[in-house]
């Protein structure tokens, strides 16, 4: 079982420090992997936590560089509101600069004025999203790509260098939903929620063929709080039942041990809105207390 962490460059303890010391920490301590979320253009009324925030793959980039062991990856990137073939191309020199570190993680987003902010349609974004994936795909795997769609036409392009990982880096889908897990099954090489509940989790795992679960990678995003205050429920924008975990060690590793059981194989966690210095303090204890005894 791997274990990821994703940096906090977002909210209100954003500096550069939050970025690269935890990306050096996670090293240092082991992880996996790091991990980058993404908003652009949020709107006022949902200014906390993600209106304060450094680009995703800028980010991703710079976490790469002072790195050189762990995954590096996008939790996840909203591909319906960007271009696909510059993201393909972006994402593509990552590979190929931290010689093939990157897991690419991509949603359907679900806030509508900042589709409208980047010229995006909202309406649209599944249908655009499902084509994006065909396209990385294809520019991914060919020199000299052509690729005819609704949204993306390439007839003469040269597409250098490839990624490092041949064919491209894995792509992994968020979000809780049916259709979500539909569209990772469908189109992609693994399933990464977000604060989904286990039981939930257990219920959609159930849903995954057989032929697929050994090559199907699933992962969850968790927000844990190491303050001994249990796990909270709460309720995303998109009316979804989901989790914040905390409580005592045992606790913990026990409740994080029900995603391995029902299949997670990659836990990726944030570790709340704080200084550099704290949240490295967390990511030590997490791995010292709580970790070795989560069942794998």
């Amino acid at each position: 079982m791997y274990l990821g962490v994703a940096i906090p460059h977002f909210g209100r303890n954003l500096s550069r420090e939050s970025v690269y010391t935890i990306a050096e920490a996670a090293e240092r301590l082991e992880y996996d992997s790091i991990w980058t979320t993404d908003h652009v253009a949020i709107d006022s009324a949902n200014y906390y936590p993600y209106g304060k925030i450094y680009e995703s793959i800028a980010t991703l980039a710079a976490a790469g560089a002072v790195t050189e062991r762990v995954k590096i990856g996008t939790s996840i990137i909203v591909l319906p509101m960007r271009n696909a073939v510059l993201t393909a191309k972006q994402l593509a020199t990552i590979d190929s600069l931290t010689d093939g570190r990157l897991i690419v993680g991509l949603g359907v987003g679900w806030c509508e004025k900042e589709f409208a902010n980047l010229g995006a349609s909202f309406r649209r974004r599944g249908r655009h999203m499902d084509e994006a994936i065909r396209l990385l795909r294809t520019v991914w795997s060919n020199e000299r790509p052509a690729f005819r769609g609704e949204f993306y036409r390439i007839a003469d392009a040269v597409f250098e260098p490839p990624p490092s990982q041949r064919g491209g880096p894995p792509i992994w889908i968020g979000g809780n939903s049916r259709v979500a897990l539909k569209r990772a099954v469908k189109l992609a090489d693994g399933w990464h929620p977000t604060g989904i509940h286990p039981d939930t989790f257990r219920e959609m795992v159930a849903l995954v063929p057989t032929e697929i679960q050994r090559s199907f990678t699933l992962s969850v995003r968790l927000t844990v709080e190491l303050d001994g205050k249990g796990v909270r429920e709460y309720t995303s924008p998109q009316g979804e039942r989901r989790v914040i975990l905390g409580g005592r060690e045992s606790e913990l590793s026990d409740y994080l041990s029900q995603y391995v059981r029902y299949g997670a194989s990659h836990l990726v966690l944030y570790f709340g809105d704080t200084s550099p210095d704290k949240y490295v303090e967390r990511m030590a204890s997490f791995v010292r207390d709580v970790y070795p005894s989560v069942a794998t």
